[in-house]
């Protein structure tokens, strides 16, 4: 029998496979989409589980945001330790469009839970969180490249690309052009860095 220490150092199998069975049934059918009937049949679980590890769909699609948002936080992370001492405005685009690129797929479950936050105030944190991680990311290349204001700098950059990419989806379901996206950013990065960077 397993001591209390042990238990509770144990990994709840059953509620990983719910987190992951919300994030895909989020990925195809939106915030919308999402209930514990919907999350346990796409699990295979009883419905009862759901509501077992999870009180409500609000608590569910938070686990569920923390999760894309950790995820995709490490992602980027990774990805500007590859930034090096010289050209950062060439190298922050050249990073941020494959990153774009790379985030696709969950882009448009991004900006529905940003939508679905002005309905449901208890999201708001989570996106709060989840943003400013973007601005913490774009800060340190600004920080790098010699950015007179980093952190206001970070914040037109994030909400530069934010607008970047709700238009794309608007308008495609195709992933943009990595040289056009990377061009892009470039005269973004341009204009919040010194000319020597």
């Amino acid at each position: 029998m397993p001591t209390a220490d042990t238990t509770e150092a144990t990994p709840q199998p059953r509620r990983e496979a719910l987190v992951e069975a919300a994030l895909r049934v989020l990925l195809r059918e939106g915030p919308r989409g999402l209930s514990h009937r919907a999350v346990a049949a796409e699990a295979s679980l009883p419905l009862a589980a759901t509501t077992y590890y999870f009180s409500s769909k609000e608590e569910l699609l938070e686990e569920a945001l923390r999760r894309v948002a950790g995820e995709e936080a490490k992602r980027l992370e990774a990805m500007t330790s590859e930034l090096a001492d010289g050209d950062v405005r060439a190298a922050g685009a050249g990073l941020g469009a494959r990153a774009l690129i790379a985030e696709h797929p969950s882009m448009l479950l991004k900006f529905e839970i940003y939508l679905e936050a002005a309905r449901r105030p208890a999201l708001r944190a989570c996106c709060a969180a989840w943003i400013e991680s973007f601005r913490g990311l774009a800060e340190l290349v600004l920080r790098a490249g010699g950015a007179a204001d980093p952190a206001q700098g970070a914040r037109v950059l994030v909400a530069t690309i934010d607008g970047l990419m709700v238009q794309r989806l608007a308008t495609s379901s195709d992933p943009p052009d990595e040289a056009t996206l990377e061009a892009d950013l470039a005269r973004v990065l341009g204009a919040l860095l010194p000319d020597s960077a």
